[in-house]
């Protein structure tokens, strides 16, 4: 049932080319490695707006939304990147830091 909801909500030429996956399982992941990538322009392009971003005239609320709104993007973009395991040796969080200190500068 998974996999007949998953083809029929794919473009014909995409359900083509993966109707004959064995389970629901196989068929998301086959999904998953062939669209689900990172497009780097728009990493590239979100991380230059960042740069670029001026106080000029915009009061300081509207600045630390915009400031705020493109982080978010570009985590979002970039979460593959960001670790989910159990970690013991303190390296998630230097991480974390890490990515902190990045948006501070």
């Amino acid at each position: 049932m998974a996999i007949s909801w998953i083809l029929n909500s794919l473009a014909k030429e995409i359900s083509d080319s993966v109707e004959y996956v064995n389970d629901s399982v196989e068929l998301w992941r086959e999904l998953e490695d062939r669209y689900d990538k990172t497009n780097g322009v728009n990493l590239y392009q979100i991380q230059k707006e960042i740069n670029d971003l001026v106080q000029g005239s915009l009061d300081i609320f509207a600045y630390y939304t915009q400031m705020k709104r493109l982080g978010e993007e570009l985590s979002t973009l970039s979460a593959k990147s960001q670790c989910s395991c159990v970690c013991t040796c303190g390296s998630k969080e230097t991480m974390h830091k890490a990515e902190q200190d990045r948006r501070l500068i």
